[in-house]
């Protein structure tokens, strides 16, 4: 479907014109890019309206793949341009070759590069990875689908880049000859475009390429149970997980590789999910060179991502509140991640717990299933609440419905105001915690999940800010 072969600088000294297929961050760093190269950029999007126009040459609406694609020798496409848009399978049939952003930077950057892949935990082991390699490599970058595009730095000559990858920008992407790779997990998402777990699974799968004997690839053995194929026998394949070379161990917490035996008792992110992206990442910083002392040094001092789990700080929340603990995880857009992030919890623990946004294509009955463990109220907003009412309202359990967020913390601000505060029966030792973790896009009221987080956390301050008299 896309160029299968990776180009060379000296290919695209030949190409002169280009088209950028969707706009975004990652659409105008290529555009950035190929400008500097004196290349002519044209830019097709579904909102031509909101584009940079000093960025282009020219600026025209995708519906029209015949007139665009006049005079153009390669196309760079955003990894939300489904695959069977018009103007891709217009291009094929003049065998234009196409390329992801990712693929781009690539051919810029010819020093070693690690990628990571999975359903959850892409992110935080993405962020983990960079933060061990600073130790070795203080000039290391990081970027990908964690937010900097590859193309904004690929020419910049870092020791080695980590990239988050998603399904998309692999699916777009010819080899991209990783130094090593990891695929953390995987579960239902994206069936939208993949329409199957097979098809998801063999997306993700073009991280690898165990083909080169220098690559080193790290799966999660369950990653196995989706594919058309049985795990394969490979010295280059590192198993990561239950009984494997590579696996954690809780009560004393402990990541063992091969290598070393590791203390994670003072790793600041809790849970058993977030040991495995260590795991992960720690096996990653192995194979290019760190040594365990230098691994063992960073482990107390990652600081967690924005929007992931965090708790807002003490210090920002009234005296009043100050036993409540607030959670922003806006960056929960689909139910297994949400239920990772809340594996900690237990029945009795005080909790509300808040979800919203547009549910994905997935089984609603885990989440079921973890709330009559829990047995804490929940609190639905926005699409969310169409899509899910039916299955939740047959258990029985109090859940609430809110249009909007603000109108869902107001409530939240009240209960806990006649309830919590007031009410004997909830003051207890523990505090209460109120996880925002919406397990759904965000786009049926925002731009994305870090203005959905930002809200989040300014309704917070808004309502029990330490501000408050």
């Amino acid at each position: 479907m896309f160029s299968q072969s990776m180009l060379s600088p000296n290919d695209l000294k030949n190409l002169d014109s280009y088209l950028i297929l969707g706009g975004g961050s990652s659409g105008d760093s290529a555009a950035l890019l190929l400008n500097s190269l004196g290349k002519k950029v044209i830019l097709a999007d579904r909102f031509p309206e909101k584009a940079n126009p000093s960025l282009y040459l020219k600026v025209l609406s995708d519906q029209m793949p015949q007139e665009i694609l006049d005079g153009i020798d390669c196309i760079i496409k955003s990894p939300g341009i489904l695959p069977d848009h018009p103007i891709l399978e217009f291009a094929r049939g003049k065998q234009i070759p196409i390329l992801s952003e990712i693929a781009l930077g690539r051919i810029f950057f010819n020093g070693p590069v690690i990628g990571i892949t999975g359903t959850d935990g892409k992110s935080t082991t993405t962020a983990l990875t960079y933060h061990l390699l600073k130790k070795k490599y203080p000039n290391a970058k990081m970027g990908g689908n964690i937010g900097v595009p590859f193309t904004s730095f690929c020419r910049e000559n870092p020791e080695i880049v980590v990239l988050e990858l998603s399904s998309y920008q692999l699916d777009d992407s010819p080899n991209l000859q990783l130094t090593a790779s990891a695929i953390l997990n995987l579960a239902s998402d994206h069936l939208e475009r993949h329409k199957t777990m097979e098809s998801y699974a063999l997306a993700k799968w073009k991280i690898q390429n165990l083909l080169d004997k220098e690559h080193q690839c790290f799966v999660n053995p369950n990653f196995f149970n989706f594919t058309p194929f049985v795990i394969p026998t490979h010295s280059n394949l590192h198993l990561v997980g239950e009984k494997e070379s590579y696996f954690v161990t809780q009560n004393p917490n402990k990541i063992h590789t091969p290598n070393h035996e590791y203390d994670v008792s003072l790793f600041p992110l809790k849970g058993k999910h977030n040991l495995m992206n260590l795991c992960f990442a720690i096996a990653l910083a192995e194979v290019v060179g760190l040594s365990p002392d230098q691994i063992q040094s960073q482990l107390e001092t990652f600081d967690g991502l924005p929007h992931r789990f965090q708790s807002i700080p003490t210090q920002t929340i009234s005296q009043k509140y100050q036993s409540i603990r607030f959670i922003n995880d806006s960056k929960s857009t689909n139910l297994h991640s949400m239920l990772s992030g809340i594996s900690g919890f237990q029945k009795g623990d005080p909790i509300y717990l808040i979800l919203g946004g547009i549910p994905k294509v997935e089984p609603i009955f885990p989440l079921i299933k973890r709330w009559k463990e829990l047995e804490c109220p929940l609190f639905v907003f926005g699409k969310a609440k169409e899509v899910w009412s039916e299955d939740l309202n047959l258990t029985g359990l109090p859940v609430f419905y809110f249009d909007d967020l603000k109108s869902l913390i107001t409530d939240i601000k009240e209960r806990i105001d006649h309830q919590w505060i007031t009410n004997s029966e909830f003051q207890k030792e523990e505090t209460l915690t109120v996880i925002f973790s919406p397990a759904g896009a965000s786009f049926d009221l925002y731009k994305n999940f870090e203005e959905r987080g930002n809200h989040f956390k300014n309704l917070i301050q808004d309502f029990f800010g330490s501000s408050l008299v």
